[in-house]
């Protein structure tokens, strides 16, 4: 592939990804995207063969994100320290302004029940795997006795990921920026629970 087709390709994906953020998967149409980046219907056509196409691309290029930020925590630190880095990670992209990640699959995954099968399938991959690292996490954390047990690690899991999401949504909605206090947060939960 030449430098300008990759160029282009990008563009697409890039224009398809703000698009999907702002305005959800559904409203945003290939005329949007085409419009967004300058380029003719067939010139989309060439590189994607449909808007699900370019869509399940996009769930896993924000799963390498993930993927790669989990991946980036310390060897060597241990799993309370690596909850505390990831999550603060991915706060401070939220905030950044640079980051659609979480506003876009959050955005996607609203629509879910209007998604056809293949982005469906894609996005449950996508929200089991991304579970799946807290989850480990947590499991590591309570078997050294950083965090309490008296909730399961499911239902401790499941207090993070829906903490990280609301926070999220809050910036979304209300453009506020999230901050350290609310890693101090979930962590306190964390040990009491």
């Amino acid at each position: 592939m030449t430098a300008e087709k990759i160029t282009t390709r990008q563009k697409i994906i890039d224009a398809a990804k703000n698009l999907f953020s702002t305005h959800g998967y559904s409203e945003a149409t290939i005329d949007d995207i085409i419009t967004a980046v300058g380029i003719t219907k067939g010139a989309f056509y060439h590189y994607f063969k449909s808007k699900e196409a370019i869509c399940t691309e996009i769930i896993d290029d924000i799963q390498k994100d993930y993927q790669n930020i989990f991946e980036s925590l310390p060897k060597d630190a241990d799993p309370l320290e690596k909850l505390k880095n990831v999550i603060g990670q991915i706060l401070e992209l939220n905030c950044s302004g640079q980051w659609v990640n979480c506003k876009l699959i959050l955005h996607i995954s609203t629509q879910g029940h209007l998604l056809k099968s293949p982005i469906k399938q894609k996005l449950d991959g996508f929200w089991q795997w991304y579970i799946d690292q807290y989850r480990q996490l947590i499991i590591q954390c309570r078997d050294l006795k950083l965090i309490g047990n008296k909730f399961s690690a499911q239902q401790q899991t499941d207090l993070v990921v829906s903490i990280l999401i609301g926070n999220i949504w809050t910036k979304t909605v209300f453009d506020t920026n999230a901050d350290n206090e609310i890693i101090d947060y979930i962590i306190e939960k964390l040990r009491v629970f």
